[in-house]
């Protein structure tokens, strides 16, 4: 089973071996040094992005815990903007009171839009919330961008991961023992020849 695997893989193209899976195609050039450091890099950032992603959203969910228990919110919502709502407001009359300033400002002549515009975006009767204290309100906020923090290096991951492909390609095609690339002097042929 080795050897079918090992002559598969000497039959694969490094650079296309590389752009699939970095540091294949220098396992596949015979250098087993460089394969290592690139599938440990590769594995790395796979990893970072299990662990960002995993801590991301555990962050998140003891949040929502932390404020359903601590200011009252509705345990049914699952929506980001009733709970950003409760990292900036203490209750939700202090929410709804900067709805109706909001809708004021937005339609200054017209009632009917404005009732409009509170009905959409105020919160009331099982959506209420009052926080216990401003220092668990703070506490809720720091969950959150911690969460937050988090979650936006996760989506970081796979461009390192396509980084770390270019590399090991441009590594394969230059730093080879054969040559890949050279200057192409023929008259009327003069360029840059890559051989793949």
């Amino acid at each position: 089973m080795l050897s079918l695997t090992l002559i598969l893989l000497q039959g694969m193209n490094p650079i296309i071996a590389s752009a699939a899976i970095p540091g294949l195609g220098q396992l596949i050039e015979g250098n087993a040094g460089k394969a290592r450091a690139f599938f440990i890099v590769e594995g790395s950032i796979w990893l970072a992005y299990a662990g960002f992603n995993y801590f991301g959203n555990e962050l998140h969910s003891s949040a929502r815990a932390f404020a359903i228990d601590h200011s009252g919110a509705n345990a049914m919502r699952d929506d980001d903007e009733y709970f950003n709502a409760l990292e900036d407001y203490m209750t939700t009359d202090d929410y709804n009171l900067q709805v109706e300033r909001n809708a004021s400002w937005l339609y200054p002549n017209d009632i009917e839009q404005q009732q409009e515009y509170i009905a959409e975006h105020a919160y009331y009767d099982e959506d209420v919330w009052s926080w216990d204290t401003l220092s668990n309100r703070t506490e809720y906020w720091e969950k959150r961008k911690s969460a937050r923090e988090n979650l936006r290096r996760a989506q970081f991951m796979p461009g390192f991961a396509l980084i770390n492909r270019v590399v090991s390609v441009l590594d394969v095609v230059l730093f080879t023992k054969e040559d890949k690339i050279h200057l192409d002097t023929r008259p009327g042929k003069i360029g840059i020849y890559l051989r793949f």
